[in-house]
C-alpha cells in the first residue's frame, strides 16, 4: 500500500509538472522567432546604412558645388530616415525581449513554487515511511518482500528530494540572473527610445538644411559659392577671435598676479538635455565641406538657461544682434567652453561664474537674435578647447 502511496505522488507532481513547462516554451520560441525576425531586418537596414555612408564619402571628395550639396544632404536625409527605421525596429526588438525575459522569469518563478510544493510532499512521504517500523510491517501480515520493496521505494524517495533541493537552488540562481538581464534590457530600451528622438533630431535638422540653402541660394550656383566664401571667412573670423580673446583673459590675469577660479577637471552640462544631435567631427555636418564641426550641438528649446559648465571667467560675451552671439569661458587647466547661438547674454566680460551659474539663453531659430546665418533650428553649440584647441566635449562632461 505505502509503495503504491509513493508511486502515486511521483506520478501526480511530474504530470503537474510538464504542463506548464511545456506552454512556457511555446510561448518562449514563438517570441525568439519574431525577435530573430527583427534582427534579420535590422541587419538588412544596417547594410543599407553603409552602403550609404560609402556614397556621401564619395561625393564629399568631389568639388564643392550647388549640385554636389544637395545631393549630399539628400543623401544624408535618406541615410537619416533609414536610421530612424533600424532605431525603431530595435525598439520593437527589445520590447519583445523584454516580454521573452519576463516570460522567462513567470516561468521560473513557476518552477521552484511547484518544486518546493514537490519538496513538502516528499518530505511528508518520508516522515510517514520512517514511522513505520519493521516489527509493525510484520505485525500487519506484510512479508519480507514488501518491507524490502517499501525501504526502496523509500530510497527512491530520498534520492528524488536531493534532486529537487538541488533544482530549486539552481532554479533560484537562473531567476536572478533573468532578473539581471531584464534590468539591463530596461536600460536598452529606454536608450532606444532616447536614439529614436535624437535620430528624428537629426532628420529634421537634415530637412531643414537643405530647405535653409535652398532659400539662401535660390538654386543659383553663384549665391552658394559666394555663401561658402561667407561661411569660411566667419569661420576664421571667429576662431581667430576666440584664440585672441582667451590669451588676453589669461596674460591679464598672470600681470594682475589674479589666479582663475579652482574647480573639478571635470565639467559639468551647461542644459538640462544631454541629448547630443550633432557630434564632434560629426560626418553628417551640414558645413563640413567647408571645416570640421567643431563641438557638439546640444538639444535646447529656443530660450533654455544655458548654465556655465564649470567655475571660471567670462573671456567673451559677444552679442552680434541678429549674427552669431557666444559666450566664452576661461577656466583653470589651459581649458576654455564656448557658448553659441544664444539669443540672450547674462553675463559680463571679465566677471567671475561659477559652475551652474545661468550665463545666457539658447537660440538657433533661424532668423531670430544670436542665431546668426547658417542655423537650422533651436539647439546650443558647446565647445570644449584645450589650449586654444578645440578637442571633443563629451570626454570632460560626465
Amino acid at each position: 500500500m505505502r509503495f503504491r502511496v509513493i508511486t502515486a505522488i511521483f506520478l501526480s507532481i511530474l504530470l503537474f509538472s510538464i504542463a506548464p513547462f511545456v506552454r512556457a516554451v511555446e510561448d518562449v520560441s514563438d517570441l525568439q522567432k519574431r525577435i530573430d525576425e527583427r534582427r534579420v531586418r535590422i541587419q538588412d537596414l544596417q547594410k543599407q546604412i553603409d552602403s550609404m555612408k560609402k556614397i556621401l564619402q564619395s561625393k564629399q571628395l568631389e568639388k564643392v558645388s550647388l549640385h554636389n550639396q544637395l545631393g549630399i544632404i539628400n543623401g544624408r536625409l535618406k541615410k537619416a530616415q533609414t536610421e530612424l527605421q533600424s532605431t525603431r525596429e530595435q525598439l520593437a526588438q527589445t520590447e519583445l525581449v523584454l516580454t521573452e525575459t519576463q516570460l522567462k522569469i513567470s516561468k521560473k518563478e513557476g518552477e521552484i513554487d511547484q518544486q518546493q510544493t514537490q519538496i513538502g510532499e516528499l518530505v511528508r512521504t518520508l516522515d510517514f515511511a520512517e514511522r513505520q517500523s519493521l516489527v509493525s510491517m510484520f505485525a500487519s501480515g506484510k512479508t519480507l518482500s514488501d518491507f524490502f520493496s517499501a525501504q526502496d521505494a523509500l530510497s527512491a524517495v530520498d534520492t528524488e528530494l536531493t534532486r529537487s533541493l538541488i533544482t530549486v537552488m539552481v532554479a533560484k540562481q537562473d531567476l536572478d540572473k533573468e532578473k539581471m538581464r531584464l534590468a539591463a534590457v530596461k536600460d536598452t530600451l529606454e536608450d532606444n527610445k532616447k536614439n529614436i528622438q535624437v535620430k528624428q533630431d537629426q532628420l529634421q535638422s537634415q530637412s531643414q538644411s537643405k530647405a535653409q540653402l535652398l532659400l539662401q541660394t535660390k538654386q543659383s550656383e553663384e549665391k552658394f559659392q559666394k555663401l561658402v566664401t561667407d561661411l569660411k571667412r566667419q569661420y576664421s573670423a571667429t576662431e581667430g577671435e576666440i584664440a585672441s580673446f582667451e590669451r588676453q583673459v589669461r596674460a591679464r590675469l598672470k600681470n594682475s598676479g589674479k589666479a582663475l577660479p579652482t574647480g573639478p577637471a571635470d565639467l559639468h552640462w551647461p542644459t538640462p538635455s544631454r541629448v547630443v544631435t550633432a557630434a564632434y567631427h560629426d560626418p553628417d555636418y551640414p558645413f563640413r565641406h567647408v571645416f570640421e564641426h567643431p563641438g557638439v550641438d546640444i538639444r535646447a528649446a529656443q530660450g533654455t538657461p544655458i548654465r556655465a559648465a564649470g567655475n571660471g571667467i567670462v573671456g567673451r560675451a559677444k552679442n552680434a544682434g541678429m549674427g552669431y552671439s557666444y559666450v566664452i569661458l576661461v577656466h583653470n587647466n589651459k581649458v576654455s567652453t564656448l557658448y553659441g547661438h544664444l539669443s540672450r547674454i547674462s553675463v559680463r566680460e571679465d566677471e567671475a561664474v561659477t559652475t551652474g551659474d545661468i550665463i545666457g539663453y539658447s537660440g538657433g531659430m533661424p532668423g531670430t537674435a544670436g542665431a546668426g546665418p547658417f542655423v537650422t533650428g533651436p539647439h546650443l553649440h558647446f565647445e570644449v578647447r584645450a589650449e586654444g584647441i578645440p578637442v571633443n566635449p563629451l570626454e570632460y562632461l560626465p
